[in-house]
């Protein structure tokens, strides 16, 4: 499976507790985009441009704090079904995958795959369980543990994002979402209080945490 666009790339060593993970990444995120708008207006499809934008292909500091959070509390996603949305690198993910632990890593781009199948591999990992899915429509799969991170960063997202949390969270399920602080976090977790959710929230190395769960009986969308 090729690239859909020619990218520079560079190897970023993280450490994540006892695991040292060695990531393929964008090389300049900021050059990668400026040469991938270009190459948009060439082709005359702009308008793809805000949903294929390769602003996954960094490590960005809640997805890290994320990992290592998940690997401090690794032993709870033993046997569940376990959903990372918005992976990006998949960080939180490979963390998993490295602890011999299922986790389905999910993504808009299709981009993704190829990164995250190029790190298992580099990684020494068995291929992790990967979906397409966009996550301002809501499907049908119920998952026990849903993990994101920095996936607040546009104003249709808070309402995007509950509802496919409302929809796909298994009776009884729990969340857990890693923000660095942008606008939309607090308004998100008010909201998120206000439709019945219960709610936690901590600050851990400048990123905000909340857990969240519900009782068995499902919300209304």
């Amino acid at each position: 499976m090729d690239f859909s666009f020619p990218y520079r790339l560079r190897v970023e060593t993280i450490s994540i507790g006892a695991l040292s993970l060695e990531l393929e990444c964008l090389e300049n995120l900021e050059q990668t985009i400026d040469a991938f708008f270009s190459e948009y207006e060439k082709t005359g499809e702009e308008a793809l441009f805000e949903d294929l934008c390769p602003y996954f292909g960094v490590p960005w500091p809640a997805g890290v704090a994320l990992a290592k959070l998940v690997y401090e509390e690794r032993e709870r996603f033993r046997g569940k079904r376990v959903l990372e949305l918005g992976c990006g690198l998949a960080i939180p993910s490979l963390v998993l995958g490295s602890c011999r632990i299922s986790v389905t890593a999910t993504d808009l781009h299709p981009d993704v795959p190829v990164f995250l199948a190029r790190n298992c591999s580099r990684n020494k990992i068995g291929s992790l369980q990967f979906q397409n899915i966009d996550w301002r429509v809501p499907g049908e799969e119920r998952w026990d543990i849903i993990l994101a991170s920095d996936v607040l960063y546009d104003k249709l997202q808070p309402a995007a994002l509950l509802s496919f949390l409302n929809c796909q969270l298994a009776d009884g399920g729990s969340i857990l979402l890693a923000d660095p602080g942008r606008p939309y976090w607090e308004s998100f977790v008010k909201t998120m209080r206000l439709s019945g959710w219960s709610c936690a929230e901590e600050l851990r190395d400048s990123v905000f945490f909340l857990r969240t769960t519900r009782a068995s009986a499902r919300l209304a969308p």
